[in-house]
């Protein structure tokens, strides 16, 4: 597919722009940053483009814009962020009669691609933080200290951009999915909640036997588990059952169909398959390349 873009650069004089070439080493050891910058666009500043290879986050600090991407339109004010994939159509402009305020970031190399489908798994391309504090937040700062580096760069700014574009993929999804929570945040029956299933995995927990033990209800077991702890219990009992298996594949002499049996699984073709799909790997196959491993240590 051909790139191909319109656009209106009706940009302030004091806005801020880079345009960097990455080198091929860059391109495949890290992260990138392709373009940056800030800007205060006026009226009839717009975007349109499709088919480039690259990454695009902008977060609004005054002003308003509006997206249009995948079928859908998006009105977009101060405390609004959003990450779209760039090789798909994509339209915006200045809606407001102030210049439209915003940090941008055009990155590509690394797991882009996995962050980027991270971001999207709820379907929408932007969400909205404090617009309070949009000065203060951890995106404008981190797009802020991407922008001081390209200004006076060295032998050392792929290194340090690279560890900031990455830092910055992980603060879009921890503030997008509320995930920047303080450790006394969590409620503390969750803790409970998790040991009870660190004690019982192997016979296996069941979300109503959860709701029982604990006299909340299994839905809301759900929800916080799933928040606080990054996955819902069942999810949480299955990687525990794999790990403990890969335990015992390495370091016991149980049969494979044994250690089935040990983790709670009666089934042992469902446990080969549950295995594989969790690991990318079989049983016997693990146990082999571990044991080769050892053999060479």
């Amino acid at each position: 597919m051909t790139y191909w873009e319109n656009a209106n650069h009706s940009w302030t004089s004091d806005s801020t722009r880079f345009i960097l070439t990455p080198k091929q080493r860059t391109r495949e050891l890290f992260y990138f940053v392709q373009e940056i910058g800030y800007f205060k666009a006026h009226q009839p500043y717009f975007t349109e483009r499709e088919n480039l290879p690259s990454y695009l986050m902008k977060f609004t600090l005054s002003g308003a814009g509006e997206l249009h991407y995948q079928d859908a339109v998006y009105s977009l004010k101060a405390g609004d962020i959003f990450l779209i994939d760039c090789k798909k159509y994509q339209y915006y402009k200045t809606t407001s009669k102030e210049p439209w305020e915003m940090d941008w970031i055009h990155f590509s190399g690394g797991n882009s691609d996995s962050f980027y489908q991270e971001f999207i798994k709820n379907g929408s391309p932007v969400f909205h933080t404090d617009s309070e504090n949009v000065r203060t937040n951890q995106v404008h700062l981190i797009v802020d200290k991407l922008l001081q580096l390209q200004k006076d760069p060295n032998a050392k700014t792929d290194f340090e951009s690279s560890i900031l574009v990455h830092e910055l993929l992980n603060e879009l999804i921890l503030q997008k999915y509320q995930m920047d929570f303080s450790d006394s945040e969590i409620p503390v029956y969750l803790y409970a909640v998790k040991n009870y299933i660190d004690e019982n995995f192997r016979r296996g927990v069941t979300l109503e036997e959860l709701e029982r033990q604990f006299h909340i209800n299994k839905y809301q077991i759900v929800k916080d588990f799933s928040k606080y702890m990054g996955q819902p219990p069942v999810d949480y009992q299955i990687s525990c059952k794999i790990s403990y298996a890969k335990d015992l594949l390495r370091y016991s002499n149980l049969s494979i169909k044994e250690v089935s049996m040990e983790i709670g699984i009666d089934n042992f073709a469902y446990f080969s398959r549950l295995f594989k799909t969790k690991t990318d790997i079989s049983p016997s196959k693990y146990r082999k390349t571990d044991s080769h491993a050892k053999q060479n240590e």
